[in-house]
């Protein structure tokens, strides 16, 4: 029977996007349609799609160039690849391909696996990462789309995205990058709408971002030759900022706060665009405060650099925990744990490296006892469970609401990813069927937080807000009554586990001990960002030390603790350096009121807690 959920009402009234998720078993379509021939050519308003920019400005096709054509119906969405049968560069094409069954179509170039029709919008993805060509634009930028019916066999396709053309002046630039001061969207999932007049409209549909990278395949930007940003039209309020990097490491701003419109099928003009900025390196750092009473505490340093740059703590009980932002364009911070202490007092070191030096900052801490942690009050950690796999191409969206949630939670919320057996790259967890049956997982990607609220696959901002939601509920209803204490050791290809589990309530408990990977390189299918293979896997379970589902044991004492060893084996495939331990504790709910958004038992996630392999950590402290 499902129980109440106290936020669905406020879940209800916040949804303003489509829950996407895929099968746990996809299922591949089947060929749609007759062998057809149709020609694209110009638009009626002059303007062709043609894909190769010639040096009069005009766009041509490109030889055995692509389209997606795709069926336009509200059931559901259709799509066949056409290739065209020319050989040069044109400005007219024919394309061959299976016309799949329908009386209307959208036609896109360039082709894209990923695009479909959702009944309003044609939907595709302009990318943020843009290879740089002289004088042209790389194949997958310059997007075009076509609306026709089963009745016409010529195209007049429009351009439906625009930008800036630019040269530079100086020699070596590697890489530059187009910020929209105002974050409005120049790159992302786009919608194309039937619009009268023939000419499509275009909004950002899905996931946006408000800055495009642009680098050039073969190492540097050529001095005086055009080049472009190719962008989603609308008007930048704020204006626009450019950074500019060399090979040297050296950097370059250039920045304007006055508004400019980018216009479908239009390039604002900026040649010469770096003349007479100056080019330079730069480092800096800023450290919070660093002395910690006995119960331990996080502290943080910002790095604003143009070079690169990294951080050793000299210590076992301080470890970095997590890093965000950008030192080039901004600022990156990098926050560090200091653990609680139970001895005497203590000095450790944090060290800063850049090319040419290296900065130590010192961190203090006062003495403490281990009696103290038998009575002291546990700080709640939350544990998130992300079920995904790498063929899911809807995943990476929950990839990044789960490191939305971490941002704004921080050490409150911990996280693992347990991926379909189907997955490639040996990602694949055996026993994920085991907790997909316990907490009714029916797709692709779906989150539980502490056992008990299901995230759906919503807008990444708005997700990462349900869970701090589920996380506040879990604190506002169950006290915590357990504190986790984790010690690892790495011994050649053997990882030793031990495990305290302070309790402060005489009850039943379970216990589950997963080993995870970080920072594993591999491919993840992707219909945001398009399917890649230098996808970043973090929070990787790799083998269960318990029963997946907890090994029980009881606690006869109301205050008191209980201690666990485990081993297990590093495989080949694993990277000692990237290893993790996340340990978690579920209480049942007994006499408490239980709140669920499903019936996945009687028992939740009281605390959790997580320790690179090789380091070691007591409960965090009120």
């Amino acid at each position: 029977m499902k129980q109440h959920f106290l936020f669905a009402a406020a879940v209800a009234a916040l949804m303003t996007c489509a829950c996407s998720v895929e099968p746990i078993d996809p299922v591949q379509p089947g060929e749609d349609g007759e062998i057809t021939v149709l020609t694209a050519g110009f638009a009626a308003d002059g303007e062709g799609t043609r894909t190769i920019r010639q040096e009069d400005g005009k766009v041509f096709w490109s030889a055995h160039d692509e389209i997606d054509i795709i069926r336009a119906s509200r059931t559901g969405s259709t799509s066949s690849k056409f290739t065209s049968t020319n050989t040069t560069p044109a400005a007219t094409a024919t394309f061959e391909g299976r016309l799949p069954s329908g009386s209307s179509f959208w036609a896109l170039h360039p082709y894209a696996a990923s695009a479909n029709y959702d009944g309003t919008y044609l939907v595709t993805q302009l990318p943020n990462e843009q290879q740089a060509v002289a004088g042209t634009f790389a194949d997958d930028l310059f997007i075009s789309a076509a609306y026709f019916s089963s009745d016409d066999s010529s195209l007049s396709f429009y351009h439906v995205v625009g930008g800036f053309k630019f040269s530079v002046t100086e020699p070596g630039v590697k890489k530059i990058t187009l910020t929209a001061n105002g974050g409005e969207a120049l790159a992302g999932v786009i919608g194309i709408k039937k619009a009268s007049g023939g000419r499509p409209t275009i909004q950002a549909y899905g996931a946006a971002q408000s800055r495009i990278v642009l680098k050039p395949a073969d190492g540097t930007f050529e001095v005086g030759k055009a080049y472009y940003f190719v962008t989603i039209p609308s008007t930048l309020e704020s204006g626009f900022s450019l950074l500019f990097e060399k090979e040297d490491g050296s950097v370059a701003y250039r920045t304007t706060d006055k508004s400019v419109a980018l216009q479908a099928a239009h390039f604002k003009t900026m040649m010469e665009v770096d003349k007479g900025i100056e080019y330079g390196k730069f480092f800096s750092y800023d450290v919070s405060e660093t002395s910690f009473p006995k119960a331990g505490g996080s502290f943080t340093v910002k790095v604003h650099a143009s070079m690169e740059f990294h951080f050793d703590c000299l210590d076992d009980w301080i470890w970095e925990v997590s890093h965000d932002g950008d030192p080039l364009t901004g600022e990156a911070v990098y926050t560090f744990k200091a653990a609680p202490n139970y001895g005497e007092a203590r000095t450790g070191y944090v060290q800063l490296c850049n090319d040419s030096n290296c900065y130590i900052i010192l961190v203090e801490q006062e003495a403490g006892s281990e009696e103290e942690w038998k009575t002291a009050q546990f700080v709640h950690h939350s544990l998130g469970m992300r079920f995904t796999a790498t063929w899911c191409g809807y995943c990476p969206i929950m990839s990044e609401t789960f490191r939305m949630a971490k941002s704004k939670l921080g050490e409150k919320f911990q996280y693992a990813c347990f991926y379909s057996s189907s997955s490639g790259g040996n990602y694949g967890f055996p026993e994920i069927n085991t907790l997909a049956n316990q907490y009714e997982i029916e797709g692709f990607p779906t989150g539980i937080v502490d056992g008990r609220v299901l995230i759906e696959n919503y807008s990444s901002e708005y997700a990462s807000n349900l869970i701090v939601q589920a996380v506040q509920e879990t604190e506002a209803n169950y006290p915590t009554a357990t504190g986790i204490g984790i010690d690892t050791s790495l011994d050649g290809d053997t990882v030793s586990v031990d495990v305290d589990v302070y309790t402060h309530l005489a009850d039943s408990y379970l216990l589950t001990v997963l080993l995870l990977e970080n920072n594993i390189i591999g491919y993840q299918a992707d219909y945001t960002n398009g399917a890649h293979s230098d996808f970043v896997h973090n929070k990787v379970v790799r083998k269960a030390l318990t029963s997946v589902s907890g090994d029980a044991f009881t606690a006869t004492d109301p205050v008191g603790v209980k201690s666990f060893s485990f081993t297990t084996t590093v495989e080949d495939e694993y990277d000692p350096d990237n290893l993790e331990i996340l340990v978690y504790v579920q209480r049942p709910f007994g006499s408490q009121t239980v709140i669920q958004s499903g019936d996945y038992g009687k028992y939740y996630v009281d605390n959790c807690m997580s320790v690179p392999v090789g380091k070691y950590i007591f409960p965090d402290l009120k």
